[in-house]
C-alpha cells in the first residue's frame, strides 16, 4: 500500500484515532507481554516512532509498512477511500471513481 500526498492527512488522522481509541493498536504489538497498564512495550515503541514520524507520504508509508498488519492496512485503505479521494490500491495506483 502506498499513501499518496492526497491521502496523507486522512491516513495520519486515522492512525492518530487508532492510538487514541484502541489500546491494542497496532495489532502486532498485542502479541507481546503487557505492562501493568495493559499495553505492551512494543505499543509504546510504535507510538514513540509514530510521534517522531513527519507527516509526509514517504514517512507515513514507512511507518505503515513497519507496524501495521494486513487487516489494519485494509482498514486504512477503506478510510482513505471514504474521503472521496478514490481510495488506495496495494500497488500504489489510485482507484477510479465512477
Amino acid at each position: 500500500m502506498q499513501v499518496t500526498n492526497e491521502d496523507t492527512p486522512g491516513a495520519v488522522r486515522w492512525i492518530n484515532e487508532q492510538f487514541d481509541c484502541n489500546g491494542r493498536f497496532p495489532a502486532r504489538c498485542a502479541l507481546h507481554e503487557t505492562t501493568n497498564y495493559g499495553i505492551t512495550l512494543q505499543h509504546v515503541k510504535a507510538y514513540k516512532e509514530w510521534s517522531k514520524t513527519p507527516s509526509t507520504c514517504d514517512a507515513v508509508n514507512g511507518w505503515v509498512h513497519d507496524w501495521l498488519s494486513a487487516d489494519e492496512i485494509a482498514q486504512l485503505r477503506g478510510c482513505c477511500g471514504k474521503s472521496g479521494s478514490g481510495g488506495i490500491l496495494r500497488s500504489g495506483r489510485r482507484q477510479q471513481n465512477g
